[in-house]
């Protein structure tokens, strides 16, 4: 079906259905009916409950990715299109239906006029790709109150245009990749996943730091088919040879924790926090009350191989793993091949020639 009459059909939808959907997902031994939300609130009482405050710390895409279908991702029901209008109340239905209006003046997602005032072409492109699915997920994040869910939209639109997200480049930020501290790898039940190892942080900018957390988090966005339902990233922190030396200041942590929170609502689907040592609890001490409650039920502990292989287990298709969280995947991060596929990608989004090979060497050995 053409994206054109999807959109359209889903509007009919969204107009008249009361009944409930659901995403089909499974673990390692039971296939089961859940949206997204009910994955990453999935019953993990005992990985949970080892929290760092509590527990015993010792205990189709471009290949770069590795985004192929797998045995998890094949259980979707993929002859039924993904309505995400399903699990709605017809009150929920009303509201986001007038809540479409006030965004989109007399219907026209053409026009840079918008119920929000003008704004620029790339905001109206961001809004209108989007599309549903957007605006219900600003809607879930303040309970579909219709004035909050308006004005956090509009914060993001002003935020969009002022730290322009779709302007940061793979270029830019080689030398702050190139330890492997952060990238995309693989999928969690059709969710991209970002790996996160604070013991490779290479750099003492901070802005830099964020803005390559920033360009990740699109990345992976880019990854998923909205069209099955899949909006949700995935967060593997591994914590491991953790230190003070290597924990990332306040002011970022917490910038970070207001972009995601502000800018990519309901974005969140589950951060598996691995191997966190005791001096983490400090940390996590400090920050876990700028966590708000939704957030805090999708952060999953796991130490020791045991909870590790039981937590996992649960959310991933082993060769969508990498062996160091007992997956069966080989994949590592080297930074030549990763970051150079990455700026051919990036520089093809932006509609860029593409860079001889010596000038994608030189920007690979870049010391800034």
């Amino acid at each position: 079906m053409a994206k054109k009459d999807k959109k359209n059909k889903n509007q009919e939808i969204a107009a008249t259905t009361t009944t409930t959907t659901t995403t089909t997902t499974t673990t390692s031994t039971t296939t089961t009916n859940k949206s997204e939300q009910d994955i990453s609130n999935s019953d993990l009482t005992d990985s949970n409950s080892n929290s760092a405050g509590s527990s015993s710390v010792t205990g189709d895409d471009n290949e770069i990715y590795n985004t192929t279908t797998t045995n998890n991702t094949n259980l979707e029901d993929s002859d039924s299109e993904f309505n995400p209008f399903k699990n709605l109340s017809e009150k929920q239905i009303n509201i986001f239906n007038q809540f479409k209006e006030k965004v989109w003046i007399d219907g026209n997602q053409k026009s840079t006029t918008t119920g929000f005032g003008e704004i620029s072409e790339k905001e109206r492109e961001w809004l209108e790709n989007g599309g549903d699915m957007l605006l219900l997920r600003y809607l879930r994040a303040r309970d579909y109150d219709l004035s909050l869910s308006f004005n956090l939209l509009k914060n993001t639109l002003e935020w969009r245009n002022k730290y322009r997200p779709y302007e940061i480049t793979a270029e830019s930020l080689s030398y702050e990749a190139s330890s492997g501290k952060q990238y995309v790898f693989g999928k969690s039940l059709g969710r991209s996943v970002i790996y996160l190892r604070p013991v490779r942080e290479n750099t003492k900018n901070h802005e830099n730091q964020i803005r390559l957390m920033v360009y990740n988090i699109e990345r992976a966005i880019s990854l998923m088919d909205q069209s099955r339902g899949h909006e949700q990233i995935v967060l593997l922190i591994d914590f491991k040879d953790y230190s003070i030396r290597n924990a990332p200041p306040m002011s970022v942590s917490k910038q970070t924790l207001q972009i995601l929170s502000d800018h990519y609502p309901e974005r969140l689907g589950n951060a598996f926090l691995v191997e966190t040592p005791f001096i983490f609890n400090v940390f996590w001490t400090t920050i876990s009350p700028f966590i708000n409650k939704v957030t805090y039920k999708k952060i999953v502990f796991a130490n020791g191989e045991k909870q590790k292989i039981k937590v996992f287990s649960q959310f991933f298709d082993p060769n969508q793993l990498e062996k160091e969280f007992t997956g069966t995947s080989d994949h590592e991060y080297h930074h030549q091949n990763y970051w150079k596929n990455e700026i051919i990608i990036n520089r093809k989004e932006r509609n860029l020639p593409p860079l001889s090979d010596d000038e994608i060497l030189t920007i690979l050995n870049s010391k800034e």
